[in-house]
Formats: structure tokens, C-alpha cells, sequence
């Protein structure tokens, strides 16, 4: 359920690096999410916490994720679920789907495909807002559009991916993994020095001055941060 004016979110995936890179990149979002390594630690947490959405892993031991969503629709749970494979033949999503899957989505697929489906289940659900307005900067995810003190800024998907990933969690560093995990996805062979050149243009498009900037701020050594100059 709702926490605030937090969605709650459930990440259920038996590999570690996958939760934790799917938990950057959904929390990045403005989300509250809470993790689970298995199916049956699954079931339990979402009968205690009741999240908005489960994002399901749909192979895993012992209990796979396609038995936690049978399992789920058979007691009449119609927690909206994103199942996520590392397969994409027909058979696996038509089974997904059968079994009560919302949307599937691909691990090898970019990273905005799974963002784009939490949020519009999210929408559906009323559970979110779209809008980020912060000193003179407008980011609008519903339309896809940005704007500095009233004027356009024509940014490219990746680069407004990145932004929002900074702007939805104001004062917080994020690494440059963690940058490289929620922008270009969770398989992505990019390195950091690509997350510096996409900072570099994104500063320039924004006309934020990288020695004062007023909006993306340098961590040495770390990575970025968003944050309004005073």
C-alpha cells in the first residue's frame, strides 16, 4: 500500500545484483521498495505489506515466479504484477499472461520499458504523480517534456532518463553504477565515463554551468546529485 505519498513496491528476484539493480532503478522513480529473494518470502510480504505492485521474477528455485501469480489470482489477489524473464519466447508470455501477469517484460529489454510499465500501472491505480518542479526546472514524465524558468528543453530519452533518476530523490548521491544501472539497464556493458559525457550534455541542454552548477551537482569520486543552488 501507498506509504505517504510513496508507492509501495515488491522486487522478487533470486539474484542479488538483479534486485539490487532493479531497486536502484525503481527507487530512482520515487518509489518505496521493499525486496524479496524468493517466492515464498514473496507471498508472505505481499500478504503483511500489501504493495501497490510486484515486480516478479519468473524463474526461480523452489517456488518460481509463475507459481507465486497463480497462486496470487487464485486467492483473488489483483496486485497489478510485472513479470519479468530473461526469456521472450511466445509460449513464456502467453503462459505469463494466462496466469494473470499484468505486463511481461524482458531483463534484456531497456530498462525504460519496465519503468514506462510500473508507471502506467501505477496511473491506472492512482497511486502516482508525474510532475517533478523544482527552482525553475519542470519535469513532466506523463508528457515526457522538461522545461527551465518557462522555456523547452529538448532532451533525449537517455538524458531525460538520467535527469529524472536525479531529480526524483533530490540531495541523494547516486554512484555512477548506480546511474549506469537505471539509465542504460541492468545488462548494459556502458562504463562511467559514459554517465560523465551524458552529465556533460545534459548540463550543456540545461544551460547549468558545470563550475556553479544550479541544478547537477559533482561528487568527486563518487558520482552526481541533484540539488538547487542557492
Amino acid at each position: 500500500m501507498s506509504i505517504g505519498d510513496r508507492t509501495e513496491l515488491l522486487v522478487v528476484d533470486d539474484d542479488p545484483d538483479c534486485r539490487r539493480a532493479l531497486s536502484d532503478l525503481l527507487t530512482a522513480d520515487g518509489y518505496h521498495v521493499a525486496c524479496a529473494a524468493g517466492g515464498r518470502e514473496a507471498l508472505r510480504l505481499i500478504s503483511s505489506k500489501r504493495p501497490d505492485c510486484v515486480i516478479l521474477d519468473y524463474a526461480m528455485p523452489e517456488v518460481t515466479g509463475f507459481e507465486v501469480l497463480r497462486t496470487l489470482r487464485e486467492s483473488g489477489n489483483d496486485v497489478p504484477v510485472v513479470l519479468l524473464s530473461a526469456k521472450s519466447d511466445s509460449y513464456d508470455k502467453v503462459s505469463g499472461y494466462s496466469s494473470g501477469a499484468d505486463v511481461y517484460v524482458g531483463k534484456d529489454e531497456d530498462p525504460g520499458v519496465l519503468r514506462a510499465a510500473v508507471r502506467r500501472l501505477m496511473q491506472r491505480r492512482g497511486t502516482m504523480g508525474t510532475r517533478i518542479e523544482a527552482g525553475g526546472l519542470v519535469i513532466d514524465v506523463a508528457t515526457w517534456t522538461c522545461t527551465v524558468d518557462g522555456q523547452p528543453v529538448g532532451l533525449p530519452r537517455r538524458l531525460f532518463t538520467l535527469l529524472h533518476a536525479l531529480a526524483s530523490q533530490p540531495g541523494r548521491v547516486l554512484r555512477k553504477e548506480q546511474l549506469v544501472y537505471q539509465v542504460w539497464g541492468i545488462n548494459s556493458d556502458i562504463y562511467n565515463r559514459a554517465v560523465d559525457n551524458a552529465v556533460v550534455e545534459l548540463r550543456r541542454l540545461l544551460g547549468d554551468n558545470s563550475t556553479r552548477p544550479r541544478f547537477v551537482h559533482t561528487i568527486r569520486g563518487v558520482g552526481y546529485k541533484f540539488e538547487i543552488a542557492p
